[in-house]
C-alpha cells in the first residue's frame, strides 16, 4: 500500500535513495542462502522498474509547468539531456513513454489519468519492463487509430498487461500482433497512420569513429531500401576469382554507402545553409601542408585526410584552415569533381565501370583520378576513368595500375595475377 507524503518530503525521500542503494551494494551476499540471493535480485529489479516509472510522474510535471519553455529549450527531451547528461537517444524514449503513461493536464489545468492507466500502474509497481510497455503502447496506438470503442481498448490493454506479467517482450510482440489481427483485421490504413507517426531514423557516434544507425522504417520505405540495397549487396569475387570475404552485414553497409554516394553525385540535393551540398573539412595549418592527421567534418566526424579527399572525389570540398587557438588562417574550395560535360564524355567512353570484367552501369560508378588529385593529377579526361564503388575502393591497394593509351584506360594486373602483367581493358558487348 502506497503511503501519501507531503510535497515537501519528496526531495528528502529522493535524496535518501542513493544512500540506501549504496548501503545495499556494500553488503556481502556470500552468506545468503540461494533463495535469498534470488529474492534480492528480484526485488532489486522491481525497484529499478519503479524508479523508471517515477520518470513518468516527473516528466509529466516538467511538461505541465512548461519548464523547457522557461529555460528557453525546445522541449522536454532537450531539458533531460542537459539536466541528466543524457544523449537524445536516451532522453527521447523516456519522454515518449512518459506522455503515454504519466498523468496528463487538461486545457483548464485539471489533472487527468494517463492514456494507458493499466500499463502505467504495472510500470509503477515494477511488474513490467520499459520494453514491454513500449510493445503495449505501440499496439494501443494502432487500436486508437482504428477507432476501436473505448471499452474494447481498455479490455485490450488489460489483456496485454496481464500477458506482459507472464511473458518477455519478444513473446509479447507476437501476442500483441495476434490480438491486433483479431480486433482490427482490416487495419491496413490505420496501421499506415501508425507507421507514419512512428517513422524514425538517427545516426549516433560511438566515439571510436564508428556510428550506430537506428531506424524504424514504414513499409514503403523499407520496401524501397531492401530492393535497392539488396541489388547492390550481392557478393563480388576478387579479381583473382576468390569469394567475397565480406559478411552479409558488411555488404549491406557498403551498398548503403554506394547509394549515398550516388545521391551526392546526382547534384540534386537541396542546399544547406544556402550553399550546395558540400563536404566541409576543418584542419590545422600543419595538416593542410602535410596531408596527415585527423580532420573534422561539419558533422564532427573525424576522418583522415585521405578519407576526406576520397569523399571529395565525388563532391565539392570546402576547406577551412585554423591556427592553434581556432582562428581562421585560410579558407576556400577545391574543384576536383568532373564537370557535367566531362562526365557525359566519360560515360560515352567507358560505358560503366572500366575495370576489366565489371558490368556495373554508369549510374553506379565514380570518377577516379588515375594520377591522384592530391599528387597534382588534373581533372581531365586523360586522367579520369569510371569505377564502381567496389573497384574504386580497392584499385590503389590491390596492386593494379592504370595506364591511358590512345585516350582509353588500360588496367595492368599485379604480377601474382599475371606474371607478364599484360594490360587489360573492359570490352563491353
Amino acid at each position: 500500500m502506497t503511503m501519501a507524503v507531503s510535497a515537501n518530503e519528496a526531495p528528502m525521500l529522493a535524496a535518501a535513495l542513493p544512500a540506501a542503494i549504496a548501503q545495499l551494494a556494500g553488503c556481502s551476499f556470500s552468506g545468503l542462502a540461494d533463495d535469498d540471493v534470488l529474492e534480492v535480485l528480484r526485488l532489486a529489479e522491481q525497484a529499478r522498474r519503479q524508479l523508471e516509472a517515477l520518470d513518468h510522474l516527473l516528466i509529466a510535471e516538467v511538461e505541465a509547468r512548461n519548464l523547457p519553455g522557461r529555460y528557453v529549450l525546445r522541449g522536454s527531451k532537450q531539458l533531460l539531456s542537459g539536466l541528466l547528461n543524457l544523449s537524445s537517444a536516451e532522453s527521447g524514449p523516456r519522454v515518449r513513454q512518459a506522455r503515454e503513461l504519466g498523468p496528463r493536464t487538461s486545457l483548464t489545468g485539471e489533472r487527468l489519468a494517463p492514456l494507458l492507466p493499466a500499463t502505467a500502474a504495472a510500470r509503477a509497481d515494477g511488474s513490467i519492463t520499459a520494453r514491454q510497455a513500449d510493445v503495449i503502447i505501440a499496439a494501443m496506438a494502432r487500436l486508437r487509430d482504428a477507432r476501436l470503442p473505448v471499452e474494447r481498448q481498455a479490455e485490450a490493454e488489460a489483456f496485454l498487461v496481464e500477458q506482459a506479467r507472464r511473458f518477455d517482450a519478444g513473446t509479447l510482440i507476437g501476442i500483441a500482433r495476434r490480438l491486433l489481427d483479431t480486433l482490427d483485421p482490416d487495419g491496413t490504413l490505420a496501421e499506415e497512420r501508425t507507421q507514419q507517426r512512428r517513422r524514425f531514423l538517427s545516426c549516433h557516434p560511438h566515439g571510436d569513429g564508428m556510428h550506430r544507425l537506428t531506424a524504424d522504417l514504414d513499409t514503403e520505405t523499407a520496401a524501397l531500401a531492401m530492393t535497392v540495397l539488396h541489388s547492390l549487396a550481392a557478393p563480388k569475387p576478387s579479381e583473382a576469382g576468390e569469394r567475397d570475404q565480406r559478411t552479409s552485414g558488411q555488404r549491406m553497409h557498403d551498398a548503403l554507402r554506394a547509394v549515398l554516394k550516388l545521391a551526392l553525385r546526382a547534384g540534386e540535393l537541396p542546399t544547406s545553409g544556402g550553399v550546395p551540398a558540400t563536404v566541409l573539412i576543418t584542419m590545422t595549418a600543419e595538416q593542410f601542408q602535410t596531408g596527415t592527421g585527423l580532420v573534422s567534418t561539419s558533422y564532427r566526424q573525424k576522418l583522415t585526410v585521405e578519407q576526406a579527399l576520397r569523399i571529395a572525389d565525388q563532391a565539392a570540398i570546402a576547406w577551412i584552415v585554423h591556427n592553434s587557438t581556432g582562428g581562421i588562417l585560410n579558407y576556400g574550395t577545391a574543384r576536383r569533381v568532373a564537370t557535367d560535360k566531362q562526365t557525359l564524355a566519360l560515360i560515352a567512353r567507358d560505358q560503366g565501370c572500366a575495370f576489366p570484367g565489371c558490368a556495373d552501369p554508369p549510374e553506379w560508378t565514380e570518377k577516379h583520378h588515375i594520377v591522384s588529385w592530391r599528387e597534382g593529377g588534373a581533372t581531365d579526361l586523360d586522367n579520369l576513368c569510371l569505377l564502381c564503388d567496389h573497384h574504386h575502393d580497392r584499385i590503389d591497394t590491390g596492386g593494379w595500375q592504370i595506364s591511358m593509351r590512345d585516350g582509353l584506360p588500360w588496367f595492368i594486373p599485379p604480377a601474382w595475377i599475371d606474371p607478364e602483367q599484360r594490360p587489360q581493358r573492359n570490352i563491353r558487348p
